[in-house]
């Protein structure tokens, strides 16, 4: 493999790491591995269940990130995708701020005056083999604009806050499709209520799918070893 890639690539520059990304596909390597030799982690079941679901397809409340989403799609699928997409300044930000988060999405807030939420993995804890999930207040996408300080952790995983999510979304749509004053310019259709049925379903089947992989294969704890400039901001 190109020594070059390894030498280049930082966890807060995407072409860097996409390149790098590819090369370890040229040498054989499966998503799994990538990621792992890209982060040095042990990444959960879920977020490849989402990639073969066909990532950028799916109707879910949330905007995912480049990475790590973009270099578990190999070659032959059509990845890693060459150029950032409209997030790239906020994962930038964030790892700059914090090496050890793993930003994952952004899930547009449910009501006006809110905050949206970016859902992140923390590389510490997958090395201990959990898939936790921490969330940082932002500005509505695609702002770019991220809340100061440290993210709090909002769930067991990146799927099981989407569910919450769904299911919030769901029950708020009922709600709102049976009153009295619903009618006319903006309000609450019976075909929205019915798609976010049909999304909730999606993330419930999701989570489902993740478990019986994990059910197989388990997220084991991963050694410390160094990863030398992948993690970090600057990469060197």
């Amino acid at each position: 493999m190109n020594s070059e890639a390894w030498m280049e690539a930082s966890h807060a520059d995407y072409p860097s790491m996409a390149r790098l990304a590819r090369a370890l596909y040229e040498t054989g390597l499966g998503p799994r591995e990538v990621l792992r030799e890209c982060y040095g982690v042990t990444f959960p079941e879920e977020l490849f269940v989402v990639v073969d679901a066909g990532l950028w397809s799916l109707d879910l409340l949330a905007y995912f990130t480049d990475q790590p989403w973009e270099l578990a799609i190999p070659p032959d699928r059509g990845g890693p995708a060459d150029t950032p997409g409209s997030m790239a300044d906020t994962e930038s930000l964030i790892v700059a701020r914090d090496p050890d988060l793993m930003p994952l999405l952004q899930i547009p807030a449910a009501q006006a005056h809110e905050e949206d939420r970016i859902v992140c993995y923390r590389l510490e804890e997958l090395r201990a083999g959990r898939p936790t999930v921490f969330c940082l207040g932002a500005e509505a996408y695609p702002s770019g604009q991220v809340r100061e300080g440290e993210a709090v952790r909002c769930g067991e995983s990146m799927l099981a806050v989407l569910y919450e999510e769904h299911a919030a979304s769901l029950r708020s749509l009922e709600e709102e499709v049976h009153r009295p004053w619903n009618r006319g310019a903006g309000s609450v259709s019976w075909d929205e209520v019915e798609q976010a049925r049909e999304s909730l379903a999606l993330v419930a089947e999701l989570r489902r799918r993740a478990v019986v992989k994990d059910d197989g294969a388990g997220l084991q704890p991963h050694p410390a070893t160094p990863v030398g400039p992948r993690i970090g901001p600057a990469g060197r």
